[in-house]
């Protein structure tokens, strides 16, 4: 094709005189032919100058574009547009114009002379880069400033390379070698499929081992689950899911695969740092009697379900402990301190009882003694587990009703009566063994003086008797309000009912003494209730009880005395020298009667429990 009428016309040189003036002129360059416009060549202007010259791309077709050039090549050449019409087109062999043609070949030959320019600078860099490791100082000069700047000198060495023919024996000794190689991986291969193959059947009977223990945990009804945090590996729950909102999460354990394919248990809740029980001790006159016995630790034995049997064990202990805590605090106005991580209160004045945590291991063996002290920290212990298990049974009825109604505050969760019923029935045993004590003593007072007296006790409400049948009734009468009832009979006809009631909660909080009395004889009556808070109060009463008693036995017994106002003196009227007058008195100690005859000094005689010695009849007969 012609150049476009944009680009330049390289410089001709004037048409030779030879030259027949009806031929073109032969135009020869004297320069580079310059290189087309790239932005009139583009797509981008092509397109807008076609729309501009042609159209609309579908008026434009093959045939009216080769009836163009046809048009446009006659019109360049006069001779071929002379002709007619209906002359034959040249053929394909017509040679082509030549001064195109020469073009053509001078683009060329351009392009071979650049691209043999470009492989020898490439070769002279290859040979500048390869010899400035020898001599760096010559090889720079003749360097590219391209490669100056993208590779270091001396990065290309060099070394001659000597090719040996190799021998006969060598060929023969490199087969071998080849073969000996070859048997060796075969047989390194066969090795490392005899390791895989014992190590998969270990690893098969490790996990035959661990699946088996497993089912043997399962069969036991122990819980099997996954672990919150290790989805792959296996938990058992041996926790109680009526425990508190803290104890929880401490009744999970991760059972865990041995070297030997045997099972173990990871107890996520305590591990091996609180492995204590709970122990009570007993302590009179600062010194300890008697101390409970924990539960045996069977951490040391193979079996799994030992294990987790033990590590439930301990949860149940810590969360005794807890719950003992927390109660305790309560109760500072009962007694109770909780101090150096032990909880104390006392039975009386000079004993108290102690509950804290210890290993099994640290317990002294003296300490273990069976005596009555002993006996009774262990009857705490036990005491205290039930509790714990039967408020768990509460707790699981209590989850079986309707809840109650929602509101903006729920209500606290109460601390659980642990404590509670048991010093309840320490109080209350206490205060009645005190006043048997007292009641008895008085009787035994009257009995010396040959009155008859007696005491008879009666077990009314929660209070136990020597033989359990049913454990849960027991701990239902446990926590319950407790009450026991006295009949004391003096002389004269005189009966004090005395009821102990213990309630460590409202409306009591401690231990009352109600007591009705009724006597018989010329002024039978009954004198209504009295409710007394002390055993001294109480103890008062007996004691005037017992004087009137003894008053109205010698005014029964004889008409010729006579009682002052109710009091505890009676007088006998005669004579001046004849005037009688008796004064009974009754102290802790003893039994008193005090009388003077006719304004005499005073006499007086003591009875005290032991018996012997004279009856009062006798000596009132006497008088």
């Amino acid at each position: 094709m012609p150049p476009s009428p944009s680009s330049p016309s390289p410089p001709s040189l004037p048409p030779s005189p030879s030259a027949s003036p009806s031929s073109p002129p032969l135009l020869l360059a004297l320069t580079s032919w310059p290189d087309p416009d790239p932005r009139a060549s583009s797509l981008s202007s092509l397109i807008p100058r076609i729309q501009t010259e042609r159209g609309p791309f579908k008026n434009v077709n093959e045939d009216g574009l080769h009836e163009e050039i046809a048009a446009a090549e006659k019109q360049h050449d006069p001779q071929d547009a002379s002709k007619d019409d209906d002359q034959v087109p040249l053929s394909s062999e017509d040679p082509p114009n030549p001064r195109e043609a020469l073009a053509i070949k001078r683009q060329e030959l351009i392009k071979l002379v650049e691209q043999a320019q470009f492989e020898a600078m490439y070769a002279l860099d290859f040979v500048s880069l390869l010899l400035s490791s020898v001599r760096p100082t010559h090889a720079e000069a003749s360097m590219s400033r391209h490669l100056k700047e993208n590779v270091a000198s001396g990065t290309l060495g060099s070394e001659p390379i000597r090719n040996k023919e190799p021998s006969v024996s060598a060929k023969i000794d490199s087969d071998a070698i080849s073969k000996g190689w070859r048997s060796e991986a075969l047989i390194q291969s066969a090795g490392s499929l005899l390791t895989a193959a014992s190590r998969l059947a270990q690893e098969s009977e490790r996990e035959e081992m661990y699946w088996e223990d497993v089912l043997d945990v399962k069969r036991e009804g122990w819980a099997i689950c996954r672990i919150p945090r290790e989805s792959q590996s296996l938990g058992v729950r041996f926790g109680f899911s009526e425990a508190g909102a803290d104890e929880k999460y401490r009744g999970l354990g991760v059972l865990r695969k041995g070297a030997d394919g045997a099972i173990t248990m990871q107890d996520l809740g305590h591990g091996n740092t609180n492995r204590n029980a709970v122990r009570v001790r007993i302590m009179r006159d600062g010194q300890i009697t008697g101390t409970s016995k924990p539960f045996a630790d069977d951490t040391n034995t193979s079996g799994i379900t030992s294990m987790i049997q033990t590590s439930r064990n301990y949860a149940y202990e810590y969360e005794l402990f807890l719950e003992i805590a927390r109660e305790a605090r309560t109760l500072a106005n009962l007694g109770f301190r909780n101090t150096d991580e032990a909880i104390t209160f006392e039975l009386s004045p000079n004993s108290s009882v102690i509950i804290d945590q210890t290993n099994s291991g640290d317990l002294p063996v003296e300490a273990l003694s069976s005596n009555a002290d002993g006996n009774l920290a262990q009857g705490l212990s036990i005491a205290l587990h039930l509790l714990l298990s039967h408020a768990h049974r509460q707790s699981l009825k209590k989850r079986r009703t309707p809840p109650p109604l929602l509101s903006h505050r729920p209500a606290a969760a109460p601390p659980l009566f642990l404590l509670r019923p048991i010093a309840s029935h320490l109080r209350h045993q206490g205060s009645t063994d005190e006043f048997v004590t007292s009641a008895l003593r008085l009787t035994r007072f009257a009995e010396s003086a040959g009155l008859t007296s007696s005491i008879l006790l009666y077990r009314c409400h929660n209070c136990f008797s020597k033989d359990i049948n049913n454990l849960e009734s027991a701990l239902d009468s446990l926590v319950g309000f407790l009450e026991t009832k006295a009949i004391v009979k003096f002389p004269g006809g005189w009966k004090i009912v005395v009821q102990i009631q213990t309630l460590l909660a409202p409306s009591i909080f401690g231990t009352r003494f109600v007591v009705q009395t009724a006597h018989d004889g010329s002024c039978a009556t009954l004198m209504g209730n009295n409710i007394f808070s002390s055993q001294a109060e109480v103890q008062r009463y007996l004691q005037w009880c017992l004087e009137r008693s003894v008053i109205n036995h010698i005014r029964i017994g004889s008409n010729v005395w006579t009682q002052i106002a109710m009091s505890n003196e009676m007088t006998q009227t005669g004579e001046q020298s004849q005037y009688k007058r008796v004064r009974i008195e009754v102290e802790v100690d003893h039994l008193a009667i005090r009388w003077t005859v006719g304004g005499s000094q005073d006499e007086t005689y003591k009875w005290v429990q032991e018996g012997g010695g004279r009856t009062l009849d006798s000596l009132i007969k006497s008088i």
